[in-house]
């Protein structure tokens, strides 16, 4: 996966099974039948993308809930997410995302 861009829009796969436990979010991967627990922030960023959402947005979004610079947010995050896309736990929301180079 390439890099994701500023106005990559992002939503959570349809297929995705996923149960909040605590602060934590467990989710299970229909298509490699494997768990991926995330951690507070992780949940928090699965939370905010039950709504489709540009990077930006979540950067700006995070940076302010957690009081973190905007640049250690982005350096933390960006890597985050392509994972989960690689995963295909995330998707591009092709109606309004701009394309991934």
């Amino acid at each position: 996966m390439n890099k994701l861009s500023d106005d990559t829009r992002l939503r959570l796969a349809d297929d995705n099974v996923w149960s909040q436990l605590g602060e934590e979010i467990v989710i299970l991967d229909l298509a490699s039948s494997s768990y991926l627990g995330l951690d507070d922030v992780g949940a928090a960023v699965w939370d905010m993308l039950t709504e489709p959402r540009r990077v930006d947005e979540l950067e700006t979004d995070l940076a302010a809930a957690y009081e973190v610079d905007l640049r250690e947010i982005s350096r933390d995050l960006r890597p985050f997410l392509e994972e989960l896309v690689t995963r295909g736990l995330l998707v591009l929301d092709e109606e309004e995302s701009e394309p991934v180079p």
